[in-house]
């Protein structure tokens, strides 16, 4: 993964319940005040802008109020940092990248993360506000693709499933480039930019193929997306945690997920419906 593209322009902003920004202490748990009475347990949880914070806030917080144990939401800019963040301490875990990308940072910065549990996803869309049909293209139309490897092959590869190209024969479309077109139907010029650039870029682009986070961040209409991923199971989000908490936060969070009250914080908002369930979801 070309993991340095992002670095230079990266900035991290707190939110959500108690504002904090990263890079404090390192434990989770507060301190006792002055008074000896103990605070609660606080669990620090990455995110980057869309939906995810909500997810976390309707879904997961209340399960860990009740136990005592209050959450922090500290949103992000980009994918980078909170996976930096979390390996270095300064988070509990983190929900905002799918399991290929953890695994890439993983491979390529040796951070020690693993995977706690998948969660419900929205896919990659296909967005305009210059056509409404692929039919209205024309040569030369620039399309903007996420510039990360991991997303940027995923975006070609829904650009071949809904028609626009072809990859060659020999190309290995989990690791696809835009040198890896073969054929351009339409004559369009695939440009790569930071993801979260994309949907800020429609005046200057005929299409965006936008990673759900950011596409709900900008209110971009999934019923006016020109195509929608189906998600696989390798896109599908994952909460983060570190490799030496795997079996305490990770595990806490996990069983919070598999819970039915997960399920219908989930089930019963139409938020999340055009969100892709985990496999595990009904059984």
């Amino acid at each position: 993964m070309l993991i340095n593209k992002f670095v230079g322009s990266l900035c991290i902003a707190a939110s959500v319940f108690t504002l904090a920004a990263c890079g404090g202490d390192k434990a989770s748990t507060d301190k006792a005040t002055a008074s000896n009475e103990p605070q609660a347990v606080v669990y620090r949880i990455g995110v980057c802008p869309g939906p995810y914070g909500k997810m976390i806030e309707e879904g997961i917080s209340p399960s860990l109020a009740a136990k005592n144990i209050k959450v922090e939401i500290i949103e992000f800019t980009d994918y980078v940092q909170p996976d930096l963040a979390l390996d270095g301490g300064d988070l509990d875990a983190n929900l905002m990248q799918h399991s290929a990308y953890l695994d890439g940072m993983i491979e390529n910065q040796g951070l020690k993360l693993k995977a706690a549990i998948d969660v419900p996803t929205l896919g990659l869309g296909i967005f305009s506000q210059k056509v409404t049909s692929f039919d209205e293209l024309k040569a030369g139309d620039k399309v903007a693709l996420p510039n990360d490897a991991v997303n940027l092959a995923r975006a070609l590869r829904v650009a071949r499933d809904v028609g626009l190209i072809t990859l060659k024969q020999e190309s290995d479309d989990q690791k696809a480039s835009i040198g890896d077109i073969d054929t351009n139907k339409y004559g369009l010029e695939f440009i790569a930019m930071e993801a979260a650039q994309i949907s800020r870029s429609f005046d200057s682009i005929a299409l965006g193929f936008v990673p759900g986070n950011y596409a709900i961040a900008a209110n971009l209409d999934y019923s006016k997306a020109l195509g929608v991923e189906e998600v696989q199971p390798n896109i599908r989000n994952v909460i983060a945690v570190r490799e030496n908490n795997f079996d305490t936060v990770g595990k806490e969070l996990k069983s919070i997920v598999e819970s039915q009250a997960f399920k219908d914080a989930i089930n019963n908002n139409s938020y999340y419906d055009g969100f892709t369930r985990p496999d595990w979801w009904s059984k």
